[in-house]
């Protein structure tokens, strides 16, 4: 986009944050049990600032060269890593380790038990998921474009890429794990239709969340793995490809997270809980904006896109 919208789209993102704040602020202040569709207003009301952000992410600097290519695939690359970071953290801190220390069958974890409960575990688990937020990380990535330009360093990738060998260790995590996923959901569903197997269903539904983290390593093994020769022109097939699906997965959080609101209304106003529709179009979002998912997908497409070119130097030659 112009260059011009860049510092258009950071006011607009920056007072648009303010009064989102001072809304969220005022509500949790007033809101009563009745008026909890006030929530989900609000995070609608959010959606332009992430839209505001976007833009300002995807606006040209005054200047577009190779060396300006070379600093967004080095910023883009960080808060990549950054965002992965810390949300598979955020999991789990909020689902797979919250889910192990209380569940009722396990015993001795009672010190872990009050530390997770208490108010500075809670605050600490609310700034990293800020500085996790989609918002966070985009501005995170406008800050770092403008500092490695006016730094002027080499912007390679040496100190982010792993090597090339840890792809397979990467393939090899990933597909492991989703084996035993579905292999620990197929189990709860069987003894989820067993009244008296709910001790047992509870223990694998616990160990189901602490295999959810296994694909996120996975995934940081493929998508951080060097090609076996890495040079200017996969540099540059990787920023584009990352791109890309940096793009898509914005567009798809901003359209999940308004049609999530929207159907949390329609289930408050109307208490019905038999849209079934919308629940699988949620579901079906959900999982396409699964980030282990997105990460092999995004490997897989560079893989093809290499391997066509490839193909096409070789019947040149």
């Amino acid at each position: 986009m112009p260059h011009k919208w860049q510092a258009i789209a950071l006011f607009a993102a920056g007072v648009l944050a303010v009064v989102y704040y001072y809304l969220f602020a005022y509500t949790i202040r007033s809101i009563t049990p009745s008026e909890t569709y006030r929530l989900y207003l609000l995070g609608i009301v959010h959606l332009p600032v992430s839209v505001a952000l976007m833009i300002a992410c995807l606006s040209k600097e005054k200047e577009e060269d190779e060396y300006i290519t070379s600093v967004r695939y080095r910023a883009l690359a960080i808060t990549m890593f950054w965002f992965f970071v810390l949300r598979a953290i955020l999991e789990m801190m909020y689902g797979s380790l919250h889910t192990f220390v209380f569940n009722r069958y396990f015993a001795g974890l009672d010190v872990i038990a009050n530390i997770m409960g208490s108010s500075a575990f809670r605050t600490i688990r609310q700034i990293i998921g800020l500085l996790g937020s989609t918002d966070f990380t985009m501005l995170i990535y406008i800050i770092l474009v403008k500092v490695l330009k006016r730094r002027g360093i080499e912007n390679g990738n040496k100190s982010i890429l792993l090597p090339n060998g840890y792809r397979k260790v990467g393939w090899y995590l990933f597909i492991i794990s989703m084996v035993l996923i579905v292999s620990v959901v197929i189990l709860n569903c069987i003894l989820l239709a067993h009244s008296n197997s709910y001790k047992l269903y509870e223990n694998h539904a616990t160990l189901l969340r602490l295999m959810i983290f296994i694909p996120y390593i996975g995934m940081l093994f493929i998508c951080l793995s060097k090609e076996k020769q890495e040079d200017e022109f996969i540099r540059l097939i990787r920023v584009r490809i990352l791109i890309y699906f940096a793009i898509f997965y914005l567009v798809l959080g901003i359209v999940g997270g308004l049609s999530e609101n929207l159907f949390q209304l329609y289930q408050f106003k109307t208490m019905n809980n038999n849209a079934y529709a919308a629940m699988i179009f949620l579901l079906i979002m959900r999982m396409l904006s699964w980030f282990p998912l997105l990460g092999t997908v995004y490997a897989l497409v560079l893989r093809k896109v290499l391997s066509k070119n490839s193909i096409e130097c070789n019947d040149e030659e």
